[in-house]
């Protein structure tokens, strides 16, 4: 792990029960073993977009987050938005203090705080991809950074029931399976069409996830076979449901074996173009986004150094 200097974004109120112990823990452990840092604390929804972004543009190599998958996409988006020219120098930490942890439930990260600073102080760097949407608010291009997965459909309604619930309940990994039972069973469904290099096809659309990671929801597989270490997008469609098909698809996803189902598509691509019959909800690392048609996702291979176990 490098001594350099390592700028620290800190989001309070992910377990924020447990916050200022571990930020105490946190900075005793660095200043022990001589490494340097600056931090900043989270103040509003984007802030760590623009820490990070102010971060790297002048001139820190490496970026530590306390917090959970939505502080991490921020992060990102400042990182990869900022005005730098080379991002696969720099090295991104995760001490995971969120709900459902999702990207760092794939590399064994906890929120157990005293082993995620071990892996911190020796833990080794893997080049890992970062994934990447492009869409259009009244004729004017954006572009928006996902590390974990992109979600149109459920997938999107889910998130946007967590956050909710989230308003009366506080932060809690099962928020998100009450979330889905809640949306599966109201949730309309959309047309859209998609085109790859692999498969161009028109579906009516139920859920769709994106993933560069495996994980989403607080833990649940919807691509099992996602790695963010080898330059693909892994893509899950679910076709729309019988209300059968639904029982034995979320039994299906809890066991592992989505993918199996009747009602599932599947491939991998490293770009896709996305056109949907009318305005859909989509999430990107549990951040709602708003946009319109075309939406472009695509890989972005090699894009920054992770330190993980």
């Amino acid at each position: 792990m490098s001594t350099q200097n390592w700028g620290i974004i800190i989001n309070p109120k992910s377990g924020k029960k447990k916050f200022r112990r571990q930020r105490r823990l946190l900075f005793k452990t660095l200043r022990n073993n001589n490494i340097t840092f600056d931090y900043r604390i989270t103040q509003f929804v984007g802030h760590a977009s623009e820490i990070a972004r102010y971060y790297v543009e002048n001139g820190y190599k490496n970026i530590l987050v306390l917090g959970g998958d939505g502080t991490v996409s921020e992060t990102v988006n400042g990182i990869f938005s900022a005005k730098i020219d080379n991002t696969a120098d720099l090295t991104l930490a995760l001490i995971p203090r969120g709900t459902g942890n999702d990207w760092a439930r794939f590399w064994g990260l906890t929120r157990d705080g005293k082993k995620s600073l071990e892996v911190f102080l020796r833990g080794k760097t893997q080049i890992i991809d970062i994934g990447k949407i492009d869409y259009s608010i009244e004729k004017k291009q954006f572009s928006h950074f996902f590390i974990n997965s992109i979600g149109f459909g459920l997938d999107a309604k889910v998130v946007d029931v967590t956050h909710k619930l989230k308003n009366f309940f506080g932060s809690h990994s099962f928020l998100y399976f009450i979330a889905l039972l809640t949306a599966v069973f109201t949730y309309r469904s959309h047309k859209l069409s998609i085109t790859s290099h692999e498969k161009t096809f028109r579906s009516r659309m139920f859920t769709m996830n994106i993933a560069n990671g495996c994980y989403s929801g607080g833990g649940l597989k919807q691509n099992p076979n996602a790695v963010p270490t080898d330059g693909l997008l892994d893509v899950m469609l679910a076709s729309v449901p019988t209300f059968w098909d639904i029982i034995t698809a979320i039994t299906a996803l809890v066991r592992g074996k989505f993918l199996e189902h009747h009602i599932i598509s599947s491939f991998r691509t490293q770009k896709l173009q996305i056109i949907c019959d009318r305005k859909a909800q989509i999430e990107a690392d549990g951040i709602l986004i708003n946009g319109f048609n075309p939406f472009t996702i695509s890989i972005l291979p090699n894009a920054i150094k992770m330190l993980v176990p």
